[in-house]
């Protein structure tokens, strides 16, 4: 039961929704029609300034780490720090209470990887840096270097539970990123 409670609690933490109450304070606009309508740090810093983006980030950020710690603490199977975090991540992206609309969740899966795997977090950037060298630009290398995400995660945790939480949660951030494919494929050479 305790495990339940977790994982729904760790839905419902990743449906803060950070941006939408940032441009709401910050600017008076609803963010879901502004700029990209993106629900998300970027599109928030981009639409109503540097600091809402900033704080925005750390929202979503904090959200999805709370997740994980409090199935480590007490959460009763081992793979519940595993399943909050993607649950954490999946309501920032797929927010019940914003008609489904969300981020990309990359920086609620960066709240994830703090407290299971920091080392991922370094591999990532360091792809995602030569990706966006290499194709110049910026979503669709994050969309690009998510894929990357179950192999170095399965490999820094050197558990089975990390290659599959990898790819569950790299799908689920992918799914956010195909738009940027499109675009990018639209205005430059394509990438596939």
């Amino acid at each position: 039961m305790t495990d339940l409670i977790l994982a729904g609690g760790a839905y419902l933490l990743g449906t803060f929704p950070s941006a939408f109450l940032c441009g709401k304070i910050f600017g008076g606009i609803d963010i879901r029609t502004s700029g990209s309508g993106n629900v998300g740090a970027l599109n928030t810093a981009r639409t109503v300034g540097l600091l809402p983006g900033i704080l925005t980030m750390l929202f979503d950020l904090l959200k999805a780490l709370l997740a994980v710690y409090l199935a480590a603490r007490f959460g009763t199977a081992g793979f519940m720090p595993l399943l909050a975090g993607l649950l954490a991540v999946v309501g920032h992206n797929y927010n019940v209470f914003l008609k489904f609309k969300g981020g990309k969740g990359l920086a609620s899966l960066a709240g994830v990887l703090i407290l299971l795997s920091p080392l991922t977090i370094l591999y990532l950037l360091l792809l995602y840096l030569i990706l966006v060298l290499l194709i110049k630009d910026t979503n669709a290398a994050a969309g690009v270097g998510i894929l990357s995400l179950p192999l170095f995660l399965g490999l820094n945790m050197a558990a089975p539970a990390g290659y599959y939480f990898g790819a569950a949660i790299a799908l689920v951030i992918f799914s956010k990123h195909l738009r940027d494919f499109k675009v990018y494929q639209a205005g430059r050479r394509k990438i596939f």
